[in-house]
């Protein structure tokens, strides 16, 4: 098959797990069908990624992170980027594909059994000062599932208090005072099918036993001052990267302090906008009002629904339910926790839910 034809039909993806410095990924693997589900330092999966993982002296192989496409010979798939490449007007709308930049967006499944660091990403203007970078590290999350672990509800840390005082959160960091900072912010308890925007450099920590689906700028770039993360302790680089202690500390937003009440507004993200296609619907949730940086719909299948997506390509995962999919090319099949992009070459889809509602949401880069 010439590589130009993978993209006349939506394009399925080989698994991609990432090793990361915490546990989790028993209930990704229950999600995507996987016959032994486990917890194991392979707790993410990154989804149509052009993005390389930085694991330092943890790397598995050059290619860390970056996706390859699925097909019948396992060991003859193709990296995405790849395609892209060599292909760039036919699967982007681009006149070329540049490595550094990738697609723009970087999606992934995470399932932590451990409470995550407290950290923040940079925005762009600290990412263009520190780190060489036109990407900062904005993200949603989109809650898929939970479980309790050591009778620990699941929750997730955001935002400071509006008491915090920022010398005493930098000497609570100085001295691993975890206690206070984790009571610097606030706890939100979460369900399955909420979802937020978390802006780059606003404190936050993923808690134990929550997998979702994160859409985020395409960068690994993270400031993270707790020394461990469960019992793994964190080398300097896993907590600082290239930055020192005090320039890592200023990337974290002392200017957004307020009642949880004020920071729910700003972040929890509210479906909006639906358009009706009689066999189902679509729904904006993040747009250019929400971030510049990236923009995901969610599209109901309850019977049919024939789609033409006001976007040059995009990346739909399946969050629940299964659907065919039928282009000029052919009929394809998805299942609960597949994911594959569709190219610019293809105009119009028609999905068809199979056995109950399916229910995708739809990635690009913003516009």
């Amino acid at each position: 098959m010439d590589h130009q034809d993978y993209l006349k039909r939506p394009i399925f993806f080989e698994p991609n797990r990432v090793w990361r410095c915490y546990t989790g990924g028993k209930l990704m693997d229950v999600f995507t069908h996987q016959d032994t589900p486990k917890d194991n330092h392979f707790p993410e999966d990154w989804l149509a990624s052009t993005t390389v993982a930085n694991n330092g002296a943890h790397q598995q192989s050059p290619t860390d992170g970056l996706s390859k496409i699925r097909s019948g010979d396992k060991s003859a798939a193709k990296l995405f980027k790849d395609i892209l490449s060599r292909y760039p007007s036919q699967s982007l709308g681009l006149e070329h594909f540049s490595e550094k930049e990738g697609i723009g967006v970087l999606c992934k499944y995470l399932d932590s059994a451990v409470r995550l660091p407290i950290q923040c990403h940079p925005d762009i203007p600290f990412a263009r000062k520190y780190f060489n970078s036109e990407h900062g590290k904005s993200e949603s999350w989109f809650i898929l599932g939970t479980r309790v672990i050591d009778g620990q509800e699941p929750y997730i840390l955001m935002g400071f208090k509006e008491n915090v005082d920022p010398d005493g959160f930098k000497k609570a960091v100085k001295n691993q005072d975890v206690a206070f900072m984790e009571q610097s912010l606030h706890k939100v308890k979460v369900v399955p099918g909420e979802m937020y925007f978390i802006p780059g450099r606003m404190p936050h920590a993923i808690g134990p036993g929550i997998f979702l689906l994160e859409v985020q700028e395409p960068t690994d770039w993270v400031v993270q001052p707790e020394e461990f993360i469960g019992d793994t302790q964190l080398s300097y680089s896993d907590m600082w990267g290239p930055l020192t202690p005090e320039i890592g500390l200023e990337c974290f937003d002392y200017q957004g302090r307020g009642a949880l009440e004020s920071i729910l507004k700003k972040v929890k993200l509210v479906p909006h906008n639906v358009k009706n296609f009689g066999g189902g619907y679509l729904e904006k949730i993040i747009d250019k009002e929400i971030t510049p940086c990236f923009r995901v719909d969610q599209l109901i299948v309850n019977s049919e629904v024939k789609l033409s997506y006001d976007a040059p390509w995009y990346i739909a995962v399946v969050a629940d339910g299964n659907c065919e999919i039928k282009s000029e090319a052919g009929i394809d099949k998805a299942k609960q926790g597949d994911c594959f992009f569709v190219s610019n070459r293809i105009s119009q889809l028609n999905f068809k839910a199979l056995d109950k509602t399916a229910r995708l949401y739809l990635i690009t880069k913003g516009q």
